[in-house]
């Protein structure tokens, strides 16, 4: 009896020290790690709302750049940072959900190292290509590429990347086959794409909309299930016969190391979410043809699961390495 009161003690005591924990949080600047180059897609999201998490944490919120290797690099660190919530990974895809099926050797493991806390924005991609190509919807696209296998070539920001895939998922459920043309980031692959050097490309809507708009690019179609409230004039490539149920979207997700107790990821979620329901942030990301979400931590962890099979049946049937 003494030894059951000992341990419903020791229960006790530990939520104590956990209740405590969470409310004395943050106790000192927290950082919000970025695995890619300042001024990329990921980044300017996460400065803007590390402003506003310093305002309501009331203390320093510092954002630091640590990119290399799809990812992976700024995931590892974060992996093996103190599990205190004062080193937060804000993510894109690839480190969280993709590299473990692309890459051999990983120093973290996304699934076991880190832990979700809540989904950021998800961000749509538009099918692009140069107004010279002789296709402007993608059903003309699928017909040109099937009678030209291979002729197409399709640019992306790099082996195993979202926009990778994006093309690989097009290959597969419509049938035909394109050449892969990989680049060292997105901004080579636009370059590209705008001097007419490689035919088609995926571009998150953030970077490609200004180019349908000003007519460099032509949009052949969106890669979200439904039309994007900032460009509502560009169709869901999933309305074309041949792709229908073509969904893949380019997210940023909000990660911490695995140990981080429970009540500190409770407050980091709900802190994430209520600056992302901000009006000022909310219009301009939205403006951007950015969805914002701020999901509960369950949903955003059945979510991540669905994303990370998704991928894995993806890179498995193209065979990626």
């Amino acid at each position: 009896m003494n030894l059951l009161k000992l341990l419903v003690a020791a229960f006790v005591g530990l939520g104590c020290v956990a209740t405590v924990g969470a409310q004395q949080w943050p106790n000192k600047p927290v950082r919000l790690i970025v695995a890619y180059p300042a001024g990329g897609g990921l980044d300017p999201v996460s400065r803007m709302l590390g402003q506003k998490l310093s305002e309501v944490w009331k203390v320093p919120v510092v954002v630091e750049n640590k990119p290399g290797a799809s990812g992976s690099m700024g995931a590892a660190y974060v992996a093996q940072a103190p599990a205190d919530g004062h080193t937060i990974l804000t993510s894109a895809i690839a480190e969280v959900a993709i590299n473990q099926y692309t890459m051999q050797k990983l120093t973290y493991d996304p699934e076991k190292d880190l832990k979700p806390v809540t989904l950021m924005v998800r961000l749509p991609f538009v099918l692009v290509t140069h107004p010279s190509q002789p296709y402007s919807t993608a059903a003309e696209l699928i017909e040109f590429a099937r009678k030209n296998p291979g002729k197409v070539t399709y640019a992306s920001s790099g082996l195993g990347t979202p926009q990778h895939l994006a093309g690989v998922l097009f290959e597969q459920l419509a049938g035909v086959k394109m050449s892969h043309v990989p680049y060292k980031g997105v901004v080579p692959s636009i370059q590209d794409l705008l001097g007419g050097h490689v035919d088609v490309g995926f571009a998150g809507l953030p970077t490609g909309l200004p180019h349908v708009q000003s007519g460099a690019l032509k949009a052949l179609g969106l890669s979200a299930l439904t039309a994007s409230p900032s460009a509502p004039q560009i169709a869901p490539l999933s309305n074309t016969k041949g792709l229908q149920g073509f969904e893949l979207t380019q997210w940023f997700g909000v990660f911490v190391p695995k140990n981080t107790p429970d009540a500190v990821v409770q407050r980091i979620q709900q802190s994430f979410n209520d600056v992302l329901r901000l009006p000022e942030v909310k219009e301009s990301l939205e403006k951007q043809g950015a969805q914002p979400s701020g999901m509960s931590t369950e949903e955003f962890n059945r979510f991540l699961a669905s994303e990370r099979e998704k991928f894995s049946k993806v890179v498995k049937t193209a065979n990626i390495q």
